[in-house]
């Protein structure tokens, strides 16, 4: 099998898929270690985006050539901030005429309005996961893993905290929260650099 990890080449001749595997994941350690993320992997001409391991792991022994594509860590946690940066002021608003649905009688369009907020709440909260797992792996300034910090540790108790609200039928406790406390929250995320 040939794998070629950015351009640079490496024959794994070895008489068992075992220790094919073994020299894969250890190729996929070194990137990784690199701070290189794996963009796509191509396996014999057909690419992946995700779940390259599971056609690795099951045609071990067929596959002649593996081409594994990468990007920096750094350009991706600073892409991902960048695209942060565009979306949040869209939240932000959205939280203020989002609440103001929970004061009256909520039908089944504005439920679906507070579902898409909730998915882009979801998507800030995982992206600033990844930025904040890589800020504490290969370092962010002080003021960038300080934001993310706080912000991981307080998301998670207030978006609890809104859905004991809305499970409990107190929609002027739920509005009350995304209109005064969760733009509050969200905010220092608009001010992220994220360079090392």
């Amino acid at each position: 099998m040939l794998v070629i990890a950015n351009g640079r080449k490496i024959e794994l001749d070895y008489p068992d898929s075992d220790s094919i595997i073994k020299a894969l994941n250890a190729i996929f350690k070194d990137l990784y270690n690199n701070n290189e993320i794996v963009q796509e992997v191509v396996i014999d001409g057909r690419t992946y985006r995700e779940d390259y391991n599971v056609e690795l792991l099951n045609n071990t022994m067929n596959i002649k050539e593996v081409k594994i594509n990468t990007v920096s860590g750094d350009a991706l946690a600073q892409d991902i901030a960048a695209e942060l940066r565009d979306y949040l002021p869209r939240l932000i608003r959205a939280f203020d005429s989002i609440s103001e649905l929970f004061y009256g009688e909520m039908n089944q369009d504005d439920w679906g309005y507070f579902g898409q907020l909730t998915e882009g709440m979801q998507w800030v909260m995982q992206s600033v996961h990844v930025l904040r797992v890589h800020a504490e792996r290969f370092g962010a300034n002080a003021d960038d893993l300080s934001v993310l910090t706080a912000f991981s540790a307080e998301a998670e108790k207030r978006l609890t905290e809104l859905e004991e609200a809305i499970r409990s039928k107190d929609y002027t406790a739920a509005g009350d929260m995304l209109k005064y406390e969760f733009p509050e929250l969200f905010q220092p995320l608009m001010e992220l650099k994220m360079h090392a």
